[in-house]
């Protein structure tokens, strides 16, 4: 099965499309947050599929683009308010699968940014170059605040 390229794009725009994302994101915008993968040997499952307690490998650094969102205050008549906050992160698709890196972001895994761990709820690739469905050039995750006593992670050395 051959892949065809969008029609008016050649691969050398491609190539300097990704190559000019990758300079802003890792040179000049500087963002990056520490990832935590799910330790699937030592994380036991029930039946489902589902674990009461996961564990973590020790984390990795990855360069992306980070939007913040306001956090949300719920209020509980029991046991009073509760701050929720979420975050958009943006993966150029090319820089994880190059280098050392091979990462791809799944929902459960953990990222730490701006001193709090936060939980990937979902993970899409909505830009396409030329709207072609071959050429997926970002990824994105969104996550939700995550209490640090409901992790199991080995600190990184920072």
């Amino acid at each position: 099965m051959s892949t065809t390229k969008p029609f008016f794009i050649s691969d050398k725009e491609i190539s300097l499309f990704d190559s000019m994302n990758e300079e802003l994101i890792d040179e000049m915008v500087g963002q990056s947050v520490d990832i935590y993968k799910i330790n699937t040997t030592h994380t036991e499952n029930n039946m489902y599929g589902e674990s009461q307690m996961k564990y973590y490998n020790v984390g990795f650094r990855v360069n992306c683009l980070i939007r913040f969102n306001p956090p949300e205050v719920e209020q509980f008549q029991e046991v009073g308010a509760d701050n929720n906050s979420s975050i958009e992160l943006m993966f150029q698709r090319n820089n994880l699968a190059s280098g050392s890196l091979d990462f791809y972001p799944e929902a459960g895994d953990i990222c730490d940014w701006n001193n709090q761990y936060w939980e990937m709820n979902g993970v899409t690739e909505p830009q396409l170059i030329g709207g072609h469905p071959n050429f997926n050039h970002a990824i994105k995750a969104t996550a939700h605040r995550s209490r640090l006593s409901s992790l199991q992670i080995e600190q990184r050395v920072r």
